[in-house]
């Protein structure tokens, strides 16, 4: 059936589905026969997603996902356009009024990925189902990885969208375990907020983001977010030579981190250098060797 290619992504979860895959591989700069090629499909049946036109294979979706690094977004709009097709119902919407709407929280753009998670939240009877709530989990993964990388100015715009997302999913009607799930989200996610801000000269952004990351986590009770949450303010405490200080936030942190954990590795690293700033050589040692000690016996490190 011919569409046009200006879809409505908030018509349809197929014109969803079709739009963001779109975006992702503009944004990518690819065209739709490199992406076809990466896939291991035709380009033609690529663009046939997008506009709407055919009904896509779980199998193009998955390797979509993964070769535009969507973290999921896609898998998850999958089912509702599949059961879409299924039911008779997939039909390309009229074109969008010109313009982006922008981001309800803030000035921020409206985000591709934030609109196709959040439809599909929506699908879900207004609940946040299981697909989601992963699929906003492995968002929060690929921004912590990423930020080791990519300049802060870059990073913060999409942490913090992904933040105002899980805030407002926060809202809605939740299991007891989906609701800790998101206050962990959130509370990763404004923990690399305030690491984003630190190193972007943004003090005052950072502290109150950090506060609220220990404030989340002490709601969830996840002990290594709090420790790390406190383990920060020690690192910005080395950073502008208040050893002694440092020295205090960390052992404070130690109290809450879990043994065999990156929060507890990261404090025993924090420990040593406030102690050989402080002259304090063999205390330093042994706080390396309880960091080399603790490394070893995290989950995946095991000789």
């Amino acid at each position: 059936m011919p569409v046009s290619r200006g879809l409505d992504p908030t018509r349809s979860l197929t014109a969803c589905l079709g739009t963001l895959l779109r975006r992702l591989r503009t944004l990518q700069g690819l065209t739709e026969a490199d992406l076809g090629r990466r896939t291991g499909f035709d380009g033609s049946y690529v663009g046939a997603t997008e506009r709407a036109a055919v009904r896509p294979s779980r199998t193009l979706i998955e390797r979509c996902d993964h070769t535009l690094q969507a973290g999921g977004a896609l898998v998850t709009l999958w089912p509702f356009a599949d059961r879409e097709w299924g039911s008779g119902t997939a039909s390309a919407p009229p074109p969008p009024a010109p313009g982006r709407p922008a981001d309800p929280e803030g000035d921020l753009p409206a985000d591709p990925v934030l609109e196709a998670m959040e439809l599909a939240r929506q699908a879900e009877s207004s609940e946040l189902g299981e697909e989601a709530m992963a699929g906003l989990e492995r968002a929060v993964e690929r921004l912590r990885h990423a930020a080791a990388a990519a300049p802060p100015e870059e990073l913060i715009p999409a942490v913090r969208a992904r933040r105002g997302y899980a805030g407002r999913l926060l809202l809605g009607r939740l299991t007891l375990g989906r609701h800790r799930r998101l206050l962990v989200a959130a509370g990763w996610l404004s923990l690399l907020l305030a690491r984003l801000h630190f190193d972007a000269g943004d003090r005052e952004a950072a502290e109150a983001d950090r506060d609220t990351a220990l404030r989340l986590a002490c709601q969830a009770d996840h002990a290594e977010l709090a420790a790390l949450a406190v383990e920060l303010p020690a690192a910005w405490a080395l950073a502008d030579g208040r050893f002694d200080d440092a020295l205090t936030l960390v052992r404070s942190g130690q109290d809450l981190a879990p043994p065999a954990s990156m929060a507890a590795v990261q404090l025993a690293l924090d420990e040593a250098q406030a102690l050989a700033s402080l002259g304090r050589r063999e205390e330093a040692a042994g706080a390396h060797h309880l960091a080399a000690l603790t490394s070893a016996m995290l989950p995946g490190r095991q000789a």
